[in-house]
């Protein structure tokens, strides 16, 4: 009798264990295979640019995308003017308003920032065929509003207005009824278009979780204003050389990328209008 009990508990406690450690390897296995590796980022567009010339190609958000009201907001954009002129990077608007909510536009002297239909001048001169990321933050809880170029901030300024709301229509490039007459228009391709609902920083290759670089996001008006660039920085090609995505954009700027932007001259980055950051 002794002898028939240990071996029920004996076979108790091992085939219980054996079945805990099945449930564990069963767990362990479902989750590495619906975790996706960054490499491998389902519609990223790593290796592709949206290349923009005057305001006859653009790109617009899918209906299928909704934006939800902003209370703080990082947007960032990798910008290369390739033939100079004006540009628009992108302008997101409600209905038929003549002016946009949120925009970026740009000349051969200055970057223009549009948040709530009101214009931001800041002297800033993009040099050209260069790769440029740009970065604005809004924090509507601390009145905050500021520009970011190639890892460097260039200035901040205190707005005291509300959310960016939703709704709205977001395009990448400009909008052809609302092209300046006379105006010579610039050639630009645009790279990484990205939003956070935070005001954090994010890795170069990190996509975002508002709007991402993702093709799932975008409609194009013709197969010539998007095209392939297997130089691209986040080109999974480009990552498994050595870049990596939770590297710091100052680590990973290779020639002909970025940190080439200077003020004009005589004037300063910061003016008396804005508010130096204070760490």
């Amino acid at each position: 009798m002794l002898l028939k009990s240990i071996r029920r508990m004996h076979g108790f406690y091992f085939g219980g264990r054996w079945r805990w450690t099945h449930c564990f390897l069963l767990v362990v296995w479902l989750t590495l295979t619906t975790a996706s590796p960054p490499e491998e980022l389902g519609h990223f567009m790593g290796d592709t640019k949206a290349v923009l010339n005057g305001c006859e190609d653009h790109w617009t958000l899918q209906d299928t995308a909704t934006m939800p009201p902003l209370t703080q907001m990082t947007l960032c954009v990798d910008i290369r003017v390739v033939v100079p002129g004006a540009w628009v990077a992108f302008s997101y608007k409600l209905g038929h308003a003549p002016r946009p909510v949120l925009a970026l536009e740009g000349d051969e002297e200055v970057l223009y920032v549009w948040l709530l239909k009101v214009r931001h001048r800041f002297p800033v001169r993009l040099s050209p065929t260069h790769w440029h990321r740009v970065c604005l933050r809004r924090d509507m809880w601390q009145n905050s509003f500021s520009l970011e170029v190639d890892g460097e901030m260039v200035a901040e300024r205190i707005v005291i207005a509300n959310a960016i709301p939703n709704k709205g229509s977001l395009w990448l490039g400009c909008r052809p009824r609302h092209q300046p007459a006379g105006a010579v228009t610039a050639e630009v391709e645009l790279y990484l278009f990205r939003m956070w609902a935070d005001v954090r920083d994010h890795g170069p290759c990190e996509d975002g979780t508002v709007i991402g670089w993702n093709s799932q996001y975008w409609g194009v008006t013709s197969p010539r204003a998007s095209q392939r660039d297997p130089s691209l920085l986040c080109d999974h090609r480009q990552l498994r050389r050595g870049a990596r995505t939770h590297r710091s954009i100052t680590d990973v700027f290779r020639p002909g990328f970025g940190r080439s932007f200077t003020p004009l001259p005589g004037e300063q980055l910061f003016d008396t209008r804005f508010l130096p950051i204070l760490t």
